[in-house]
């Protein structure tokens, strides 16, 4: 070993160094054997060659449309493909939906996270609800959330939804006046983001980013610039090789830098709303940290650790600041771009001279609620519901693989998987002929089918995920996005701008951007409507 080059000077070193190359040469042949492993057990699974014999098809993956290779893999080899990733690790993607319910249903803490996966959020976000595994551990950080996302205790935050949304339309409807009364060009990607930013603030902690007045915010210069560095090398390197390689984001690299400063300003913000949340007893009141701090007392020594504390109210920052931003983006290009649905939305939501009651958006406004699901069907913030095996698991199959009659496949040990959440949204089995169509009608038929008794095949959504892991907050996030759709169709006309086609792009989420463009950006026109 190395210690023949050194001589009987340099003991010390000598023995570090045998150390790492036996830590070295284990670690390979681990690496070696799980790969063989698992080729092993899926040589009878279909899937495309890989284009490079580094980057596998992780490289085609990125550069594509988000999503669109699934979509070939399907076609060409089916609802279940292997596909190479970097430095040659055999990967699934899984599109069979019983599989993908099986997964991601109540055998989900036999499909953890990956490591890497689990690593990247670590280095976000903390400790919180995104990183941790195991039932009973999910179970425990999931019970401090849980009341405080009820629907009851959403029911008294629409207020300050409706507040935020009346202050953005007022802004516009002061540009507006500006412009002489034409319709003028606004990026509602940014207004979006100020929107989710501010609302999570307000109804979530009593705190006021003041993003949608303008106010310069670190915070958000940090979001914003995690979001439009996606296009950067360094990027898709962090993202190809953690599966295989975790240690690899804790490399300095530009996009490592966007992620410890969106981390260093997301923490200063969790700890001041804690900090001042704290000193004022603030835990008999009706937003998140109030019930979180209630839920929190009660624990006892069950409680959250003081680890665990900002790293939870960084995930909530940090999810609902994207998920609800581009979503709700994504929702305003809809209607923007189908004048007839729009149309229909504005009808319902000035059906009276007042907003909409909580009890109306629950209840009372379907085809808002179908434009709504329908945007989430075709353009869910997270593309991609990443696993791996923990064991070798057999997984029930909805049909056999090619050239087999088993309705079940084992996934190894160690097999990362992908389930492709366009794939399953707009697959035309299920959702028809028209699945790629922006059709929110199809909501309305499917509950009457439901209520006539008519059985139909079982269509769900999987963009707020599925199953145990499903996302806790998902009621708050569509009274968030209903009460500003309603808010703006009750004041303003939305209508795209044609010398500006818009195309998604992944970040941390889908997002959307000029074609030709790398920013997050989505110009809509908008101008006032005379009653």
């Amino acid at each position: 070993m190395f210690s023949l080059f050194l001589n009987s000077h340099h003991p010390v070193l000598s023995a570090i160094l045998d150390v790492s190359l036996g830590w070295f040469l284990v670690s390979a042949a681990r690496l070696l054997w799980s790969q063989f492993h698992v080729a092993s057990l899926l040589s009878h699974v279909p899937g495309p060659k890989p284009p490079s014999w580094l980057w596998g098809s992780e490289w085609h993956v990125h550069e594509s449309v988000p999503g669109v290779p699934y979509i070939r893999w399907k076609q060409q080899y089916g609802d279940v493909v292997k596909y190479k990733g970097a430095l040659g690790r055999n990967m699934l993607a899984i599109s069979d939906y019983r599989a993908a319910t099986y997964i991601l249903g109540e055998h989900v803490f036999d499909f953890p996270k990956p490591q890497g996966v689990r690593e990247w959020f670590r280095l976000l976000v903390g400790e919180g609800l995104l990183v941790v595994e195991g039932k009973e551990a999910h179970a425990r950080q999931r019970r401090t959330f849980s009341p405080a996302l009820h629907q009851q205790s959403i029911r008294p935050l629409l207020d300050t939804f409706y507040a935020l949304a009346s202050k953005m339309a007022d802004t516009l409807s002061s540009r507006i006046d500006d412009a002489q009364g034409e319709a003028i060009e606004e990026d509602v990607q940014w207004w979006a983001n100020r929107f989710s930013l501010d609302s999570i603030g307000l109804a979530g902690f009593s705190y006021d980013f003041k993003s949608i007045s303008g106010s310069d915010s670190s915070l958000v210069a940090a979001l914003e610039a995690l979001t439009n560095a996606s296009h950067n090398f360094s990027s898709f390197v962090m993202k190809a090789l953690f599966f295989t390689f975790p240690s690899i984001l804790k490399i300095p690299s530009e996009k490592g830098k966007y992620i410890r400063n969106t981390r260093e300003e997301l923490g200063k913000v969790a700890t001041q709303m804690w900090n001042e949340a704290k000193a004022a007893n603030a835990d008999d009141g009706k937003t998140l940290m109030s019930l979180m701090m209630r839920a929190d007392r009660e624990a006892g020594t069950n409680g959250m650790s003081p680890d665990e504390i900002p790293a939870q109210l960084r995930t909530l920052v940090q999810a609902g600041y994207e998920t609800v931003g581009c979503t709700v983006a994504w929702v305003l290009y809809e209607l923007a771009a189908h004048p007839e649905s729009q149309a229909r939305v504005r009808e319902e939501v000035t059906a009276s001279a007042a907003e909409p009651s909580y009890d109306d958006l629950l209840e009372r406004v379907p085809y808002l609620d179908a434009v709504l699901k329908e945007c989430l069907r075709l353009h869910p913030a997270i593309i991609e519901l990443t696993h791996v095996s923990a064991k070798d698991n057999v997984v029930p199959l909805s049909k056999p693989l090619p050239g087999t009659m088993a309705r079940e496949m084992v996934i190894p040990r160690g097999t990362v998987i992908n389930i492709p959440v366009n794939i399953l949204h707009t697959d035309p089995e299920v959702w028809g002929a028209d699945a790629a169509d922006f059709r929110p009608e199809r909501w309305l038929e499917m509950e009457a089918d439901k209520k006539e008794g008519r059985v139909a095949r079982q269509k769900e959504l999987f963009a707020f995920s599925f199953g145990p892991r499903k996302c806790p907050g998902r009621q708050f996030a569509l009274i968030e996005m209903k009460a500003l759709v309603t808010i703006l169709l009750r004041q303003f006309n939305l209508s795209v701008v044609p010398e500006k086609p818009i195309e998604p792009f992944m970040s941390f989420v889908v997002r959307a951007r000029v074609q030709g463009r790398t920013a997050s950006e989505l110009p809509l026109r908008i101008s006032k409507i005379t009653y």
